[in-house]
């Protein structure tokens, strides 16, 4: 059901991502927005879909967000109530933009981050941390993707301008095929996927080296130590250091025991091996792949940094899967050994990792904080 005060909401984003568009899809049924995105070289797969439009830009920066978007002609044109638009301020087309939307008495909100979570937020320090402070009082409203970005900025904005929309998957589509797994049955599908190792992990985003991907190879050699070879590790991505993960396979000739898919798309693959691992492996930052993984009852284990997405916020040491605190291969390697031991464990992780699906990270608790966001601005006067 559409709420009716809800037409004319312009939606403006960089590109349209299609791990994005599930979400917007569900979206668009409550809210009547169009999205105008431009599109990049980047190596994030992009889509489009019937409520959304492709507008011009151009990359000022060898930054990904350092674009210019060409929104202006349509908002002359389509006069839009309510702008959201993505709250990166490396988009040098952001301030104009809020000051036409000012001119011509359009409502207009933030989504995103709300600050470089690498650096922390510090306002009296950061002067790009300045600039968002400026801009998130001077806004009618803010959506965050996370709960700790609205805690920082409520110490110096009102509370009743800030929302959050938990950055998620769409969970009604994955987790209506995790049912369908469910009922085939997890030794069933791991004869059918060639999964022929008693235990599994798996390491799903795109390769590259901040990510930190070969650590995985490293965790193997203990755990080959320790298990046996019973152990295998599944890599799921491409990108650019994908060749030099595959030479050190080669290199340490483990290579039966490691399995390269490249960048699978499809929901249904990607489910199935994440519902036959034990862990999803990421050392490096962590993003949606959380959602993804605990949309398929498998933990995460990851290292303790400054570099995550917010998606951190869900998982919960212990709980919900384990943030490591020494960042050596040996550390880890120690707590998933541990992990796999132990059944009751791994019972209550997965137990947890589905309520933190179906409550904080829901598709439902994603379009309440985004429609909260949108009423707010349109009772205001």
């Amino acid at each position: 059901m559409k709420y009716r005060f809800m037409n004319d909401v312009l939606i403006i984003q960089r590109i349209f991502p299609k791990y994005r568009k599930d979400i917007l899809d569900e979206l668009h049924q409550h809210i009547n927005f169009t999205l105008i995105h431009a599109k990049s070289n980047s190596g994030i797969k992009q889509v489009s879909a019937p409520y959304s439009k492709t507008i011009g830009s151009f990359q000022y920066s060898k930054k990904e967000s350092g674009q210019f978007l060409n929104v202006f002609k349509y908002i002359l044109k389509n006069k839009p109530k309510v702008i959201v638009h993505e709250f990166s301020i490396g988009v040098l087309s952001l301030i104009p933009t809020y000051l036409l939307a000012r001119v011509l008495g359009i409502k207009f909100l933030l989504w995103g981050h709300g600050y470089d979570r690498t650096k922390g937020f510090n306002p009296k320090k950061s002067l790009n941390d300045k600039l968002r402070l400026y801009l998130v009082k001077k806004v009618d409203a803010v959506i965050f993707y996370g709960s700790e970005a609205k805690t920082l900025y409520s110490e110096y904005v009102s509370c009743d301008k800030l929302f959050v929309a938990f950055n998620c998957l769409n969970t009604k589509v994955l987790s209506s095929i995790r049912d369908r797994l469910e009922k085939e049955g997890r030794e069933k599908i791991k004869n059918r996927i060639g999964f022929t190792k008693k235990y599994n992990l798996i390491f799903i985003g795109r390769i590259l080296a901040f990510k930190q991907p070969q650590i995985l190879l490293d965790i193997y050699d203990y755990l080959y130590n320790e298990h046996g070879d019973i152990i295998g590790i599944h890599f799921v991505g491409d990108g650019e250091y994908l060749n030099q993960v595959k030479d050190m396979v080669k290199h340490k000739r483990i290579e039966k025991n490691i399995t390269f898919y490249g960048a699978i798309h499809d929901d249904i693959k990607n489910g199935e091996l994440l519902y036959c691992s034990d862990l999803m492996v990421m050392p490096g930052p962590v993003g949606l792949s959380v959602n993804h993984a605990f949309n398929f009852d498998c933990p995460v284990v990851t290292f303790e940094h400054n570099k995550h997405s917010p998606e951190i916020e869900y998982l919960i040491n212990e709980k919900t899967g384990f943030i490591v605190e020494t960042r050596t291969a040996e550390a880890m390697a120690l707590i998933i050994s541990k992990y796999l031991k132990t059944q009751d464990i791994q019972y209550k992780m997965k137990i947890n990792s589905r309520k933190m699906i179906e409550t904080t990270c829901s598709i439902d608790s994603f379009i309440k904080g985004f429609v909260d966001a949108i009423k707010f601005v349109q009772c205001k006067k």
